[in-house]
């Protein structure tokens, strides 16, 4: 029998040579698979048991059972479970118009505060016997801010990164009262709106790491004041407890709102729209404005308190005035309604007063003009 030659080796007519391994010995190892011979004695017999098997016969049998349903195109297969229960938060998203809107107001409320003394979620007497040191701190961060040149930015954030650390890290946390949580996140929102729209990349670096503790707050806060926060103009045994409510209820608001509207920023959508929308306030800026209880009573007579439940701003769009809303108000209805929604009412608005109430339209004007003076340009980075 001749040895096989190569094709190689055929066109040039010469002989394969092939290496001698007659020296080489290849041992191969006797495998045994005890199971393996019981599987062919006995077909029905396990390879394995325990856990595992209890795993793959749950699976096999339930989670990717085929349907004794047939179309006549596809056989369709059991969700495993776990693909089942598995909730995914809504994205939502907000047109650029609207989340500049929001941009602007949220820088504009620390200086506001300072020169003011009260903020659209900070009521100026909430705190008539002492204000917290929380607050204090977030005061004096303000007035500092306010100050702030590209000559003394350094010592400036330096100072303000100081109080904002104490805040993060205080100590008594577990001891805080609600009112002394309350002030903590409005303390907290207060270093937010500086950190995160101020354009320094630290300091809006540091600004993102809080914001889970932000939510944590928030959200601790409103579950520690469930009673008192159902409290409304109709409901409030009194005017300061209305006032502490309100005051829950707008700070709760703007730190999910907060989180995003940075988050569209960031990113383009965020995942907080759904537990804004779940909130309700008091839109009436002439009831949040009152100094005293005689004050409040006259404006529940006087005015609508324009109650406004899971962000629903219909009842707000058909009977409000231009000026029954604060600038927290307004950020919210633009965010719900649309820039183009509001601008229409409110030209409406404007339309049916010029006539009878000529300061109030030049006012009105003025607003306009310097709203439109501290709008950033189309592309400007927050």
């Amino acid at each position: 029998m001749e040895m096989p030659r190569c094709l190689r080796c055929a066109k040039k007519n010469v002989s394969c040579v092939y290496p001698n391994n007659k020296g080489v010995e290849t041992i191969i190892p006797e495998l045994e698979f005890p199971w393996l011979d019981d599987l062919f004695r006995d077909p029905n017999t396990i390879p394995w048991e325990g856990a595992l098997q209890s795993r793959i016969d749950a699976a096999s049998t339930t989670a990717y059972s085929i349907s004794s349903d047939y179309d006549g195109h596809m056989i369709r297969l059991a969700e495993p479970d776990y693909l089942l229960n598995v909730e995914v938060p809504k994205s939502s998203t907000l047109a650029p118009s609207e989340t500049e809107a929001a941009v602007r107001r949220f820088k504009s409320w620390p200086e506001k505060w300072v020169k003011e003394g009260k903020a659209p979620f900070i009521h100026p007497r909430l705190y008539t016997g002492s204000m917290p040191k929380s607050l204090q701190d977030a005061y004096a961060a303000c007035a500092i801010y306010a100050t702030k040149t590209d000559q003394n930015c350094s010592v400036a954030f330096m100072v303000i990164e100081s109080k904002a650390n104490e805040l993060l890290q205080s100590p008594d946390q577990t001891s805080w009262a609600p009112l002394d949580l309350l002030a903590a996140v409005q303390a907290l929102l207060i270093f937010q709106f500086i950190r995160l729209f101020d354009g320094d990349v630290r300091q809006r670096y540091l600004a993102e790491q809080a914001a889970p503790i932000l939510d944590a707050w928030a959200t601790q806060l409103s579950t520690r004041t469930t009673d008192v926060r159902g409290y409304t103009t109709d409901t409030a045994p009194s005017w300061r407890s209305w006032v502490f409510a309100e005051s829950v209820r707008r700070t709760t608001i703007m730190s999910v709102f907060l989180i995003g509207v940075y988050s569209m920023v960031k990113k383009g959508y965020c995942t907080m729209g759904d537990r804004v929308t779940a909130l309700s306030f008091t839109a009436q800026r002439k009831l949040w404005d009152t100094t005293g209880p005689l004050e409040w009573e006259r404006a529940k007579q006087d005015y609508n308190p324009f109650w406004t439940p899971r962000m629903n701003f219909d009842h707000v769009m058909r009977h409000a005035k231009g000026d029954d809303l604060d600038d927290f108000g307004m950020v919210l209805l633009i965010a719900y309604k649309g820039q183009d929604a509001v601008n229409h009412w409110v030209t409406t608005e404007l339309r049916r007063i010029l006539v009878t109430n000529v300061d109030f339209s030049q006012s009105l004007i003025d607003m306009v003009q310097r709203e439109e003076s501290t709008s950033p340009p189309p592309h400007e980075s927050y």
